[in-house]
């Protein structure tokens, strides 16, 4: 799997036909624009290797109808890669001719049947029930001194934290201990995954908790959220926005 750098995060194709096992996630830059709601999907630019991956991806999933393909081309004596991608529709096919930019980079801005959405790295059903299985055990889920348990409005997974005296807009404000924080994050993958396609997916970069918002993926200049530690090492997840509560 390529990993994503720095600057950038996932986006993965969202179209009919993909195996709910083989969402493949795929590292790009996610240009910061104001956000939008677009019918297009994400504003994605993505390096030649990332789109080698995709094509590679998308040869083992013919039914898909898509091809993308990466080809020299001299352009007033100027050899330059031209990525051509051509996409079968409902009604209609369709090909677009993409240039690189002058950071050697390829824009995808999708149509109805080319739609690019923020994601996370590829990972398989099993993968994700392994991690969940593995750290979500009541022995792991025992409070600390000054923690209680804590739970979305909408579940009834407990997790232990330490919670501000003061609420935000009548919620509480949890913060996890790191063990607690990944255990949270696998957890949320595996309601994505098992239960609600609409849940939070998240991955880790180094110590920061990358939590993407499933409902806001495919909202034109969203960025996923990045979950540092606080300076007591603690990780406030999702204290904005959020209905945590004591359970």
């Amino acid at each position: 799997m390529l990993l994503a750098l720095p600057c950038e995060h996932y986006v993965e194709l969202a179209a009919e036909g993909i195996d709910p096992d083989d969402h493949a996630g795929f590292s790009a830059p996610i240009d910061d624009t104001p956000l939008r709601f677009s019918p297009f999907g994400a504003r994605a630019r993505l390096r030649a290797e990332a789109l080698s991956a995709m094509r590679r991806w998308l040869l083992n999933n013919p039914s898909l109808g898509m091809q993308l393909e990466l080809d020299p081309y001299d352009s007033d004596g100027a050899i330059k890669n031209l990525l051509t991608v051509r996409t079968k529709g409902t009604r209609r096919e369709r090909s677009l001719r993409v240039w690189p930019d002058g950071d050697n980079l390829y824009e995808l801005h999708g149509d109805t049947t080319w739609f690019l959405q923020l994601s996370v790295p590829h990972t398989t059903a099993a993968v994700i029930k392994s991690i969940h299985r593995k750290l979500h055990k009541p022995t792991n889920l025992r409070p600390a001194e000054g923690e209680i348990l804590v739970r979305l409005a909408d579940s009834d997974a407990a997790f232990p934290a330490t919670v501000e005296a003061r609420p935000w807009n009548g919620a509480a404000v949890p913060h996890f201990r790191p063990e607690i924080a990944r255990i949270v994050g696998s957890w949320l993958n595996y309601v994505h995954l098992t239960l609600d396609d609409a849940y939070i997916r998240t991955y880790w970069e180094g110590e920061t908790l990358i939590v993407v918002e499933s409902n806001s993926a495919a909202l034109e200049g969203y960025l996923p959220d990045h979950v540092e530690p606080g300076a007591d090492g603690r990780y406030a997840i999702g204290w904005r926005g959020w209905t945590w509560m004591p359970a």
